[in-house]
């Protein structure tokens, strides 16, 4: 485990270092630029250079690689390719192995691109580059990227969509949607979300969000069979049944906290941007899919889909929260008090500054201690995925050392 400990504390050293400290400092477009390439160079090479040991998918991703290598430009659209359908994934194997073929090469390419997509979203999106890389990796979502390579890398592109549906912009979003489910056909559900992600966030649609979910944990099975008559039949078979097996609460924990916070302190958010709506939703989405995976772990598979987007929702959380600091610069720098003539309304002014400014400080130990918490969860979160090792990350080897 000793190699997965030292790569969040260097990442989180290197982001308090580098990005944190002096955040009104002239030089932090440059200190972010440049953790965030380390970082991204550092998770790449993490990747990469893995075993193939690391991980619970890697055989199975090895032997589709060379069926690939070995049938060919023709075994794109053949009916032995079992993703044909998912033409992305198809391709970028084809790709990679006319230029080798190594399945580490291709191990190498699906870590630079799912690092590289996430690297390149966070530098658009996020107002807090490493609170963003760290969420990444503590929250499991790196790890799961060392496994779950369709997906991840699908989820990587999707991310993408997310300033699109903010905005409603259809095309553009639908046309970001078909392009991540090319490598997961799973992602197709993003078509739906288009529709529901700017409900509003209030008792009414809490409840019918809530009688929905109690629907679907009574009728799964009835549900399950039905979906497996078109679709994902593989899972209706006894091997398949695995899917349909419950995890316990502590997969569900950070999860639903990170959903009660955000709805419960959702105000933030929305004054902050009111088309914020869409990332409350995206953490109602994902707390509820985490809940129903206590009964089915099929559930999982969409509910990372939704919990990835918290590489963006807690750093947009956590900058709504610190918002006020230039604020309260402002009212240091440029004070009203020393303007007014009125002895007695300067009185008044003065008292009514220094209750604001008060306000305004309690407002930025407010932030510092909401990041404490997210590091604190994000760390315990960490290494108790680890501790469990569903998907066989120990011992972390590299290739050189099998």
């Amino acid at each position: 485990m000793a190699p997965f400990a030292i790569l969040v504390f260097v990442l989180l050293i290197l982001g308090i270092v580098l990005c944190e400290r002096n955040k009104e400092s002239e030089s932090i477009r440059m200190r972010n630029a440049v953790f965030l390439a380390v970082s991204g160079v550092i998770l790449t090479l993490f990747a990469a250079l893995r075993a193939k040991s690391v991980g619970i998918d890697y055989q199975m991703y090895e032997q589709y690689f060379n069926a690939m290598r070995e049938g060919g430009a023709g075994f794109l659209f053949s009916g032995e390719n079992q993703y044909r359908v998912e033409w992305g994934y198809s391709l970028l194997n084809y790709l990679v192995s006319l230029v080798s073929g190594d399945i580490r090469m291709f191990m190498a390419v699906a870590a630079l691109l799912i690092m590289g997509l996430t690297c390149l979203f966070i530098a658009k999106n996020s107002p807090s580059w490493w609170l963003s890389i760290f969420v990444f990796v503590s929250f499991g979502f790196y790890t799961n990227s060392l496994c779950f390579i369709r997906q991840s890398i699908a989820t990587a592109i999707f991310l993408f969509a997310i300033p699109f549906l903010k905005q409603k912009k259809l095309l553009p979003y639908l046309g970001i949607v078909v392009l991540a489910a090319s490598f997961h056909k799973a992602l197709f559900v993003m078509v739906v979300l288009y529709f529901i992600a700017h409900i509003p966030v209030n008792w009414k649609s809490l409840t019918a969000y809530g009688v929905l979910t109690a629907l679907v944990l009574i009728f799964s099975w009835p549900i399950f069979h039905f979906v497996t008559q078109f679709v994902y039949q593989y899972y209706a078979t006894e091997e398949g049944l695995y899917y349909m097996q419950g995890r316990d609460w502590q997969t569900a924990f950070v999860p639903v906290v990170y959903m009660l916070v955000i709805v419960g302190l959702r105000r933030y958010l929305l004054r902050r941007d009111e088309k914020n709506v869409v990332l409350v939703n995206f953490s109602i989405y994902a707390g509820l899919l985490y809940i129903m995976t206590c009964k089915h772990f099929l559930f999982q598979r969409f509910g990372m889909l939704f919990f990835t987007a918290a590489i963006l929702v807690i750093p947009e959380f956590l900058a709504s929260i610190d918002m006020d600091r230039e604020a309260l610069k402002a009212l240091q720098e440029n004070s009203v008090v020393k303007k007014v003539k009125n002895k007695q309304e300067r009185k008044k002014a003065a008292l009514e500054e220094r209750q604001k400014r008060a306000a305004l400080v309690n407002q930025k130990y407010y932030y510092r201690y909401s990041v404490a918490a997210v590091v604190f969860i994000g760390l315990v979160y960490y290494f108790w995925i680890l501790l469990q090792d569903r998907t066989l990350l120990l011992p972390y080897l590299t290739f050189f050392q099998q």
